[in-house]
């Protein structure tokens, strides 16, 4: 983290700083005497960025003497960077006339930077005083891999994941599962659900024989319904319930549990309750992955039935023999074997990308790769670590890594081992990378992290500092984020039509490296529930993620932090974070924190001048109704997610937002104490607002009033923009901005943000002329990825004028995601043109026919939601949808012709009723899976038939849960 931290303080220093010299010395010798000192400090970065990328090679010579030298250099270099940071402020912030004024500012900056140059000279001297460094140049690679390529590696990653000699392992797992004696036994149903625990070390491939059982057609008709649930170590019990509801019974039916019991306080025997109805029914398949301790167990079990469908079963991943005992029977324990020599062989050979071939070819190579595969004995995390790490060197470097392997790892494969090979995978990382994998340190165990947003918050920490002509940051970081999946750093745990991972996870055993690593290099302070409280001894620390809801020591200096994760719930107001307490704060992201954020919490916002990244919770609607206007000075934020709030209007100050790349908000689309119809006095409002018990009500009712008062009682989800948007010529991301509200001079303005690669637009009620204005705007956005247009947000709202928001003359060029809602009645004839379309929903278009989407070359997805769709039947033609392998329906007639969809994979689909069901699926070759969700199927027998004849023998799941 050290060389990196510096590299991106001598970044500053090259862009910045000059920048800041200049500046000084223009203005009148402002700061008097210390543009030398800042070209010394600029000099002596770029020497110690030299000589740690050195240390880096020389880790063989890592002795206690250079450790303690490395950390002086990555402190000064933090320290440096703030310093230079907070001078860039006091120059941008200030007039000439202020800065000639703050004396008392001149001269504490002017100190500390007098300070660090002799801090700077001391650091060297010490050097030299004990001679005692002595480097070789650094091994590392530092090779930066292209986004198509790193694609293609996903792939390969996501194929490894399935591993192979898991054959016969996953024969016998599921033969446990699905034991034809236990299915008879009468008995079974008498004593909850049959439980089968698969244990064994961590890297033993526990969790990937699991979900590759789990996802095989053998199961597919075997139960009603399935979930799959990460526990890990530190867990939320009603989070981990309510996950447990939606995969099991649906997303629908966990918002119609909460609503019924909205207004009391939901506790774990609540949803405990709601479960062991629910499944009483059912046969189900819960797998538990990564279970710990018996404690954790036995509150997880108290939401399966007692007397559970025939057939029913629990299959529980766990590291702990004890545990396995006490939930199953000895015949229902399952311990995956280590990989035998030679599918070890292969799976080594498919991660270093070389073939057998290559090894006949070359004794050499032969021989080291049998030494490293026995030193690995067949453990398969151990074996995809060293492949990924291997894969980036040449055949003459093995032999060198391989001396490097713990020896342990051929007769004694333990965890310490692992680490060991994990630990050596991390310094062979290239400079760039090493930050990436040590951020996410600040996610808790088997956190699933999404892409965007851990792009996003690389950015904003610095760790991506410049982009080529054509590429943004982010797209750097994205193939930043491909590379760690590619040396098998991180896992692939989502991934969209395309094959880009949208999220991904990290194994418990690299978790662990990265956060002890983390913790020694990066500053990184974890707060968990068996964690010690901050102290004011803390003094280095420079990250602060909370797991746990926990108290920060009010006597710790928080003027060096740098960002700030949250995980919980506070103890504390959030308005303390927004204070000159956390002056160096560049990192704000509340957005897992589950609370609702008031307005007081950020009426101090406009303090935190670093702040590069600010997101609020989503998951509830927040009572934030307006933005102060300190927001203006917050000129280095690049991200802004105030999502689901209730603020209707951005004020005038975001457009001095220069730096700006994403600006996500969006607003409640409900009042919660005031209803149309009732707003017409003032006084009744007031009397509304008095008569409300407890300072919650208070807040979401002053919240409510707010609203409606500044937006004339708007129940829009966008927000009104401000006239100057067109000066944020770095946005990338837009959302949502509602059409109606916001000025025709505003719209025209967005024809402007060039760099614009996703827009997300409400028009409902808008006038022709700002139609209008809108249209020939977003055809300007030649950049523009994802498109989203909305004219009708609920089934009652009358329909809009959508057609002439999107009636564009030509097509968007870079156009891969089109969503539109609201009365189409046909598509516009430009969306035929658009080549490169991957994805589109409709909802509410009340289309008669689909022929120029039909055509479309590039389409993988389609989603045709509530009357999306009117005609009675709906027919996939001969060669019409080439590409498309995802179709989700809300339409109950739908016939296939032959050579029709070839590449079709999945069909979901939402209805009433089906009369006929799905016909012609024998001419899918490729379909993999049929989900129906819907109260009544007529002819269920005979569709099972024609699923059970085709080739592939698709999975089928039908719920009538509606």
């Amino acid at each position: 983290m050290a060389e990196t931290t510096l590299g991106m303080a001598t970044t500053l220093v090259g862009s910045a700083l000059s920048v800041a010299a200049s500046a000084a010395r223009e203005e009148m010798g402002l700061l008097l005497g210390v543009q030398d000192d800042i070209w010394f400090i600029s000099d002596e970065l770029k020497m110690m960025q030299a000589f740690l990328r050195a240390a880096d090679g020389a880790r063989e010579n890592n002795n206690g003497v250079l450790k303690a030298y490395l950390e002086l250099i990555r402190d000064l270099a933090y320290d440096i960077e703030d310093l230079l940071e907070e001078f860039m402020v006091f120059i941008k912030h200030k007039s000439l006339v202020q800065q000639l004024l703050s004396l008392r500012a001149r001269h504490r900056i002017a100190v500390q930077i007098r300070t660090l140059k002799l801090r700077v000279q001391e650091v060297s001297q010490r050097n030299l005083r004990y001679n005692a460094i002595k480097l070789t140049p650094s091994t590392s690679d530092d090779v930066r891999i292209d986004m198509g390529l790193t694609r293609n590696l996903t792939a390969l990653y996501v194929e490894e994941t399935q591993l192979v000699g898991l054959d016969r392992q996953k024969e016998k797992l599921t033969d446990l599962i699905t034991k034809t004696k236990v299915l008879m036994d009468p008995e079974t149903s008498k004593s909850g659900p049959r439980v089968v625990s698969v244990v064994g070390m961590g890297g033993l491939g526990k969790t990937t024989l699991t979900k590759k059982v789990y996802d095989s057609k053998d199961l597919g008709d075997m139960f009603d319904t399935r979930a799959w649930i990460a526990v890990s170590q530190s867990f939320d019990l009603k989070e981990l319930l309510k996950e447990m509801i939606k995969q099991l019974f649906g997303a629908h039916s966990l918002n119609k549990f909460l609503e019924e019991n909205q207004g009391q306080v939901l506790e774990v025997h609540h949803l405990t309750d709601h479960l062991r109805r629910c499944l009483m029914e059912k046969r189900y398949l819960v797998v538990l992955d990564d279970v710990w301790t018996i404690e954790a167990w036995n509150c997880i079990y108290l939401s399966f039935p007692d007397s559970s469908k025939n057939g029913s079963c629990v299959v529980v991943t766990t590291r702990n023999h004890k545990l396995a005992e006490h939930c199953s029977s000895r015949s229902h324990i399952y311990q995956p074997d280590i990989l035998e020599k030679k599918d070890a062989r292969s799976l080594f050979l498919k991660k270093t990308n070389k073939s057998p071939d290559d090894l006949e070819k070359d004794d050499n190579t032969k021989e080291i790769v049998e030494k490293i595969l026995n030193k690995c004995g067949g453990l398969p995390l151990a074996i995809v670590t060293i492949g990924g790490l291997l894969a980036k060197k040449d055949t003459k470097e093995w032999e060198n890594l391989y001396n490097q392997l713990p020896s342990e790892l051929a007769t004694n494969p333990s965890l310490e081992a692992l680490r060991q090979v994990v630990h050596l995978s991390y310094y062979h990382l290239p400079c760039h990378l090493k930050p990436c994998f040590l951020h996410l340190s600040l996610f808790p165990e088997d956190f699933e992290i999404e892409r965007k947003h851990l792009v996003n918050r690389w950015v904003a920490e610095g760790f991506v500092t410049h982009a080529g002509s054509r590429r943004t940051l982010e797209d750097i970081a994205e193939s930043y984020f491909y590379e760690l999946i590619s040396r098998s750093m991180i896992q692939p745990s989502k991934l969209d039509v395309c094959g880009n991972v949208k999220a991904c996870r990290v194994h418990d055993i690299v978790h662990d490296i990265a956060v002890s690593i983390s913790s020694q290099e990066n500053h990184v302070f974890l707060v968990e529930e068996h964690t010690n409280a901050i102290t004011a001894s803390e003094e280095s620390i420079r990250h602060i993620s909370c797991f746990a809801s926990r108290k920060l020591d009010s006597d710790m200096d928080f003027s060096r932090v740098r960002s700030f994760t949250m995980f919980s719930r506070p103890l504390e107001p959030i308005l303390s974070l927004c204070s000159s307490k956390f002056k160096m704060l560049r990192v704000l992201d509340l957005k897992e924190s589950g609370f609702r954020a008031e307005q007081q919490d950020i009426r101090n916002i406009g303090l935190l001048l670093h702040l590069k990244y600010l997101h609020f919770p989503c998951w509830y609607s927040s009572h934030i109704h307006a933005l102060p206007r300190s927001t203006g000075n917050l000129q280095s934020l690049l991200t802004l997610d105030i999502r689901k709030s209730t603020v209707p209007t951005l004020p005038k100050q975001i457009t001095k937002l220069h730096n700006l790349r994403n600006l996500r908000c969006s607003c409640a689309t409900q009042y919660d104490h005031f209803r149309k119809g009732d707003y017409g006095s003032w006084f009744c409002d007031a009397l509304v607002l008095m008569n409300l018990d407890g300072q919650y009500a208070r807040n979401e009712a002053n919240a409510d009033l707010h609203r409606g008062l500044s937006s004339c009682w708007s129940d829009s989800s966008g927000i009104k923009l401000p006239k100057g948007v067109g000066r944020l010529k770095q946005l990338q991301i837009l959302e949502k901005v509602d059409i109606k509200r916001t000025s025709r001079q505003a719209i025209k303005e967005l024809g402007g943000l060039t760099q614009m690669r996703k827009l997300v637009v409400r028009g409902r009620g808008a006038s022709k002329k700002k139609c209008k204005a809108f249209r020939d705007a977003a055809q300007k956005l030649s950049y523009l990825r994802s498109l989203s247009v909305s004219t009708k947000e609920r089934l009652y709202d009358e329909a809009g004028a959508l057609d002439m928001l999107v009636s564009f003359t030509s097509p968007l060029p870079s156009l891969e995601r089109l969503k539109l809602k609201g009365c189409l009645k046909e598509i516009p004839a430009w969306v035929g043109k658009c080549v490169n379309l991957v994805k589109v929903d409709l909802k509410y278009c009340e289309l008669k026919e689909l022929e120029a989407l039909a055509k479309l070359p590039s389409l993988m997805q389609l989603r045709l939601y509530r009357k999306a769709y009117t005609a009675e039947k709906l027919v996939f033609h001969r060669d019409a949808f080439p590409k498309l392998r995802i179709l989700h329906l809300s339409h109950a007639e739908v016939t296939f012709e032959e050579y029709a969809s070839p590449n079709m994979e999945k069909i979901f689909i939402d209805a009433f009723y089906l009369a006929t069901g799905i016909n012609g699926i024998k001419h899918l070759p490729n379909i993999k899976e049929i989900s129906l969700n819907l109260y009544k199927l007529a002819k269920e027998d005979t569709l099972r038939e024609e699923v059970n004849s085709h080739p592939n023998h698709p999975l089928l799941q039908i719920r009538t849960s509606l």
